[in-house]
């Protein structure tokens, strides 16, 4: 691959093409969710979608963590591929892949031998608990091969290849789906089989990736002597990382705060939270793709020292992200009712009807997303993680706030209304933030490699 520069005249053009891949093929694995939720949903019950949903609600909140790192990973990748420093984007990928893995065993493993004492925390009814455990600890088996899947993913991304990764994501979601039929609908192993189904898909898409880059892509094979950590880069990419890891990690987590909330209300109300969790991700996902895009170009430009570019980025992403949240907001406001028949277990009325009040009221909140998505995406590629964090962390906290506060009086739209309010703190934050940075300047913190990494390399 050969970094290619461009002109302001080419800068949508440039986020809405590489935007694209990566929508399509998130919407193919999102659409595996979504088939699995039906297929549990018709074929095990309302227990067996609560206990999926459950365990699925830490499952995520883990690979988002995971996730996080490797796009704090891929915003250095980013810059060293803009300043075509092809040797720095080989030490960043080995760092992450050595360090990283072993932290994704070890969180993969405390899940799997605490996975008792967490559901008890959420309150989770005893009669969906043993199932609820058991999902977890078989998918923290395929957690480890996801994290290595993401480092090789997003540093094809950095380096401005969306498609291929959008490739195997949309492979593994094939993958899932049919495993995912075999095993529930046919072979009849509930919920366990759903989770076995996962996990085979994301070893396969790991060791596809990992062949694809090794034939391929000659600037992420490694040579003798190469593959190994480099201190001044595991500093930054854990710094940046870790932080990123807690803002991705940040919203699940405080979905969870919200469950344990909502699993008071019950089974119907569980299970409600299980298909609107599940639309909301389909509904945030053209905002967090263009993000990405966002970062991708903001960080390859300051690599190539094009800042004239950035705020160009900024304004042309926004637009982007402005237009998608239309078509969002037009599907779940008329089509409301239709995507929860589909979604809900048979003859769930109070499934539907719950659903419904939800999303005719957080239609209209997608276009907050568009707004934070664009921040975000701009303060990764500017190198400041922290303000993600700060804003997810206010976004969050005044989301519980709202949830605990207000649920007996607003019961299930607690949280519709307290994701809006959350979104209107954290977007005026936001702003206050960028208005301030831009005026003070935004810190350098691309670091070339060093003369003594250069003789290594050579």
């Amino acid at each position: 691959m050969k970094y290619e520069t461009f002109e302001k005249k080419d800068i949508f053009k440039k986020l809405f093409w590489y935007s694209i891949p990566l929508i399509v093929g998130n919407i193919v694995l999102l659409s595996y969710d979504l088939v699995d939720a039906l297929v549990i949903s018709k074929f095990v019950g309302e227990k067996g979608l609560a206990s999926v949903s459950t365990a699925g609600q830490i499952s995520s909140l883990t690979l988002l963590f995971f996730y996080g790192l490797c796009m704090g990973a891929a915003v250095i990748i980013s810059e060293y591929y803009g300043a075509k420093e092809i040797m720095g984007v080989k030490f960043e990928i080995s760092t992450t892949l050595i360090t990283g893995g072993i932290f994704a065993v070890s969180v993969s493993m405390l899940l799997s031998i605490f996975a008792n004492n967490i559901f008890n925390l959420m309150q989770v009814p005893l009669d969906v608990m043993s199932e609820t455990v058991l999902y977890l600890r078989i998918a923290c088996v395929g957690l480890p091969f996801v994290f290595v899947y993401n480092v090789y993913g997003n540093a094809l991304k950095a380096m401005g290849n969306s498609k291929v990764p959008t490739f195997f994501l949309a492979l593994s979601a094939v993958i899932n789906i049919v495993l995912d039929l075999v095993f529930v609908a046919i072979f009849k192993w509930g919920v366990a089989g759903a989770s076995i189904a996962t996990v085979i898909a994301q070893i396969s898409t790991c060791i596809l990736i990992y062949i694809y880059i090794q034939v391929n892509v000659k600037e992420l094979r490694f040579k003798k002597g190469e593959f190994m950590v480099r201190k001044r880069l595991a500093i930054r990419t854990f710094r940046d990382g870790m932080v990123t890891a807690i803002q991705q990690a940040v919203p699940p987590l405080g979905k969870t705060l919200v469950m344990a909330k909502v699993n008071t209300l019950g089974v119907i109300a569980m299970a409600t939270n299980g298909i609107i969790n599940r639309v909301d991700n389909f509904a945030i996902l053209p905002a967090q793709n263009i993000a990405l895009s966002i970062m991708t170009f903001t960080a390859q430009s300051r690599g190539a020292k094009r800042n004239d570019l950035i705020y160009d980025i900024l304004k042309k992403g926004l637009i982007l992200e402005l237009g998608f949240s239309a078509i969002v907001f037009t599907v779940l406001f008329f089509f409301k009712n239709n995507i929860m028949v589909a979604l809900a277990p048979p003859r769930s009325t109070e499934v539907i009807e719950m659903g419904n009040s939800y999303l005719q009221i957080m239609s209209f909140g997608y276009f907050l997303v568009a707004i934070t998505n664009t921040y975000h995406g701009f303060f990764r590629g500017m190198g400041n993680m922290t303000l993600t964090l700060y804003d997810s962390l206010l976004n969050i906290l005044t989301r519980v706030f709202v949830v605990y506060t207000f649920m007996d009086v607003w019961k299930f739209n607690a949280l519709a209304w307290g994701t809006i309010i959350g979104w209107v703190i954290l977007n005026v934050f936001a702003t206050i933030m960028f208005i301030y940075h831009k005026k003070i300047k935004w810190a350098d913190v691309y670091v070339a490699p060093t003369d003594e990494e250069r003789r290594q390399y050579e």
